[in-house]
């Protein structure tokens, strides 16, 4: 069964979009992403133009409420900025993180840094779910080993 996992932002414009699409992009078969923010603004296009860069288009990605995700359940929220980190939701689920990344809009006022920055956000909120896909599909360490009596270690289950 796949996971349900939410990402939050405070606009569903910036952030929680790109986590969204990366999330279903590295692996669909064992969750299913979605994204909202405490308002919805539309999408930002440095958002876009990161995501496109990658392969990865947003161009359908339309923005959404926290309120509109009311009656779901999700099997973990995960917090995205500062906004949402301290914030309480009234939404059924199983585990509530807060990641911290930089804001990429106040990083500068040029156009060129701002696009680095966004690059560079993109590419931590992959790593980071690249380790939390890991993290949460493989198996336990009993359902990968098992102990053999006379043998002096663990070895791999068959």
């Amino acid at each position: 069964m796949k996971r349900r996992v939410l990402f939050l932002c405070a606009t569903n414009s910036l952030l929680s979009p790109m986590a969204e699409a990366l999330l279903r992009h590295i692996d669909p078969r064992n969750f299913e992403p979605f994204s909202a923010g405490v308002t919805a603004q539309p999408l930002n296009p440095l958002s876009a133009e990161a995501m496109r860069e990658i392969g990865i288009p947003l161009d359908h990605k339309s923005p959404k409420t926290v309120e509109e995700f009311r009656d779901e359940v999700f099997d973990i929220v995960i917090t995205l900025d500062e906004t949402t980190a301290g914030q309480h939701f009234s939404l059924v689920t199983g585990d509530t993180v807060h990641w911290k990344f930089d804001d990429p809009l106040g990083a500068s006022s040029t156009p060129e840094a701002q696009r680095r920055v966004f690059r560079s956000v993109r590419d931590q909120i992959a790593q980071r779910l690249r380790l939390f896909a890991i993290v949460h599909v493989r198996p336990g360490i009993s359902e990968r080993t098992h102990f053999v009596p006379g043998q002096t270690s663990i070895v791999p289950a068959r």
